[in-house]
């Protein structure tokens, strides 16, 4: 996160939101709590999309759209996890787009084996993890858009399946080039229906 970061209140550093809450504990539990119950409608109906950049702002915009005005657009501030940054943030549609472009010249990882799903899901997983396209609630939107590419070519995934910590231990190795950890994972979370 920048200095100077047109998403937060400059008073309190949290996040402006359409519930007016002020203060990070509380809208850290009620961004939770809504984003799970919109999550559980995308399980029933997932946005008609072709698994491109809107597509993904529609899932954003789904899960946290009661939250934040924001919802569904990518960010306009750059934002690093630790020591990480993420893509700078005028790259970001021109990477998403060109990147979810090329996951749909691969038929959307249809047809492929196991093994080589696995290895193509993981690349394109962490490939969009490093953009990170949006201010907050990205995992949560990779995690319902890569779930719905997978029930798409014949995939379940249950993420529920592993921890917490587990599943960011592996975005943490997938941001410095190793992806075994979220290739084991998801080896774990998918099952062929």
């Amino acid at each position: 996160m920048t200095q100077d970061d047109p998403y937060t209140d400059p008073a309190t550093g949290v996040l402006l939101n359409l519930l007016g809450i002020a203060d990070r504990p509380t809208l850290i539990e009620v961004e939770r709590d809504l984003a799970f119950l919109r999550d559980q409608s995308l399980r029933r109906r997932p946005p008609p999309g072709s698994f491109d950049f809107a597509h993904l702002c529609d899932y954003h915009r789904h899960l946290f759209g009661d939250i934040y005005a924001w919802a569904g657009t990518p960010r306009h501030v750059d934002i690093a996890r630790d020591v990480s940054p993420f893509a700078h943030w005028r790259y970001i549609e021109q990477s998403l787009t060109s990147l979810l472009a090329a996951l749909r010249k691969e038929k959307l990882l249809a047809d492929l084996d196991r093994a080589d799903f696995l290895d193509r899901f993981t690349f394109y997983f962490v490939e969009v993890n490093v953009i990170h396209p949006f201010r907050e609630g990205n995992g949560r939107t990779q995690r319902a858009f890569f779930r719905h590419l997978a029930a798409h070519v014949g995939w379940d995934m249950d993420i529920s399946r592993v921890t917490g910590e587990r599943y960011i231990e592996g975005c943490k190795a997938g941001m410095v080039g190793d992806l075994r950890p979220l290739t084991d994972l998801f080896d774990t979370v998918l099952r062929w229906y």
